[in-house]
């Protein structure tokens, strides 16, 4: 493998609206990438949010999409044959009782893009 690793980067961007509305936003992410090392994984991960950034015109507004932080980055090994993201919590939307029974069998998720 090159004496590659595998690195988790998590990003958060501000989005950022001229005049008094300021910060609007956080958009966040999670990379995974090979590297070589702690030091290039994190040069990496700053060209990865740099590229993420944007601005537009929205209006009589600029708006600005920021790098605001890696907020994380991790070494994963070299070994690695699967990953696992933690997307956090959320709050249901709705009731659900203790006895529903769920059925992940039952449906094939359609592709995220």
């Amino acid at each position: 493998m090159n004496g590659k690793e595998w690195f988790r980067a998590h990003l958060r961007w501000a989005v950022m609206v001229e005049g008094k509305e300021g910060l609007r936003g956080w958009e966040e992410t999670v990379c995974i990438f090979l590297s070589e090392d702690s030091e290039k994984a994190f040069q990496h991960a700053l060209e990865i949010g740099r590229r993420g950034e944007r601005d537009l015109q929205e209006g009589k507004r600029w708006v600005e999409t920021r790098l605001a932080e890696i907020v994380t980055l991790d070494r994963l090994g070299a070994n690695q044959d699967e990953f696992e993201v933690d997307w956090g919590c959320k709050k249901p939307m709705g009731h659900l009782a203790f006895e529903h029974v769920f059925d992940p069998e039952g449906a094939v998720p359609p592709p995220m893009f």
